[in-house]
C-alpha cells in the first residue's frame, strides 16, 4: 500500500510540475505578444490573462494550449497571427473568428485551388514569351529551404533572360501564399530599382522601419537580407506587369508592395488575400514560435494596405496550364507592347 501511495504522490507531483512548465511558458507567450502586436492597445491583458490561464488550467502539453492560443489571436483580431511548434513548424494555434475579422474578404476560396496554390512541390518558373517578354512566376517560399539558394535561382533567372535583351517584364505572384519575403525580393531586386521601396508602419501609420534596393541587394530594417552580386545591373526603367490574385498572400504581398508606385508598373487580376501584415518569428522557450502581426506593409508611397493590394485592371484568376490561354498574362501582353 505505501508503494502505490509513493507512486500516486510522485505521479501527482509530475503533473503539476508539468502543469506549471505549461503556464510558465503560456505566460512568456502572452508576455511577448503584449509587448509586439500591433493590435496590444486594444486588448484588456489582465482580463484576457485569467481567461488564457482558465482555457490552459487542464493542459497536460504545449498541444493543449490551443484554446488559449486562440482565445489570444481571436481577441487581438490577428488573423495572421499563428502559433507553431518550432520543431517541426506544426500549428497549435490560429485565429477562428473569421466572422469577426476585421478586413472581411467575402470572395470564395475553394479548397482545390487552395491546394494548387499551396503546393509545396510548385517551384519558381521563368520563360521567355514573344515579342522579348520576361515572364516569372515567384511561388511561395517556405522557412524550411535554403534562402540564399532560392534567392540565387531567382536572381540568375533574371541575369539570364535580361541578357538575352529582354525588354518588358511580367512578375506572376498569383499563386504565391507566403513564407520567407527575402529570398523572393533579393531575387528581382535589380528590376525593383535601388532605392526605399516600402515601410512597415503601425496601426498609427508610423514608420518602423524602411524597405531599401541597395546595389541590387534588398535591405530589412537596414539589414542585408540575402547578399548576391549587384547583377544584372538594369540600366533603363522597363514596364513590368505584376499579376496578383487573392490568393497572394503575406510574404507574396510583401513582393507586390516593393513594386507599388514603381514607374512604368501596372497591376493585373484580383485584389490580394489581405494578409498584409509583417508577423514575428519569435521563439519563446526553445520550443514554441510565436508569429503575431507587429505592422502594416506600406509602399514607397507611403500607402498602408490594411486591407489589401489593389489592381489596376481586374481580372479573373483561372488557373490555366497552356500560358499562352491565360487572360491575366494575354492581357498584361498587350499593355506592355503598347507604345
Amino acid at each position: 500500500m505505501k508503494f502505490y501511495i509513493t507512486c500516486f504522490f510522485i505521479c501527482q507531483t509530475l503533473v503539476v510540475g508539468c502543469q506549471s512548465n505549461l503556464l510558465v511558458t503560456l505566460d512568456s507567450i502572452i508576455e511577448k505578444t503584449k509587448q509586439i502586436s500591433m493590435y496590444s492597445a486594444s486588448v484588456n491583458w489582465d482580463s484576457l490573462t485569467i481567461r488564457m490561464h482558465q482555457k490552459a488550467e487542464n493542459a497536460q502539453s504545449v498541444e493543449d494550449l490551443q484554446p488559449a492560443f486562440e482565445l489570444m489571436l481571436n481577441t487581438l483580431g490577428d488573423h495572421h497571427g499563428r502559433i507553431m511548434l518550432a520543431a517541426n513548424y506544426t500549428l497549435i494555434g490560429a485565429f477562428t473568428d473569421w466572422d469577426n475579422i476585421r478586413t472581411k474578404d467575402t470572395r470564395e476560396k475553394d479548397m482545390d485551388t487552395w491546394k494548387i496554390v499551396n503546393d509545396t512541390a510548385a517551384k519558381f518558373e521563368y520563360t521567355i514569351l514573344p515579342n522579348n517578354i520576361g515572364y516569372l512566376k515567384i511561388m511561395g517560399i517556405g522557412p524550411w529551404v535554403d534562402m540564399q539558394v532560392e534567392a540565387t535561382k531567382i536572381r540568375a533567372a533574371l541575369s539570364e533572360m535580361y541578357n538575352k535583351n529582354i525588354e518588358h517584364w511580367i512578375i506572376d505572384l498569383r499563386y504565391n501564399a507566403g513564407g520567407n519575403m527575402n529570398p523572393m525580393v533579393a531575387g528581382i531586386a535589380p528590376l525593383i530599382g535601388d532605392g526605399i521601396v516600402g515601410y512597415l508602419t503601425d496601426v498609427n501609420h508610423n514608420i518602423l522601419f524602411e524597405w531599401e534596393i541597395n546595389q541590387g541587394n534588398f535591405m530589412y530594417a537596414g539589414i542585408k537580407a540575402i547578399d548576391l552580386p549587384n547583377q544584372p545591373q538594369i540600366k533603363t526603367n522597363p514596364k513590368v506587369a505584376v499579376l496578383t490574385s487573392r490568393w497572394t498572400t503575406s510574404s507574396g504581398e510583401v513582393v507586390a508592395t516593393t513594386l507599388k508606385g514603381r514607374d512604368n508598373t501596372r497591376f493585373f487580376g484580383e485584389a490580394t488575400g489581405g494578409f498584409a501584415t509583417n508577423v514575428s518569428w519569435e521563439v519563446i522557450n526553445e520550443e514554441i514560435l510565436l508569429l503575431i502581426s507587429t505592422g502594416v506593409y506600406t509602399d514607397r508611397n507611403k500607402i498602408a494596405y490594411t486591407i489589401n493590394i489593389p489592381v489596376d485592371v481586374e481580372l479573373p484568376f483561372v488557373i490555366e496550364k497552356n500560358i499562352s490561354n491565360d487572360i491575366g498574362v494575354t492581357t498584361a501582353i498587350k499593355w506592355l507592347l503598347e507604345e
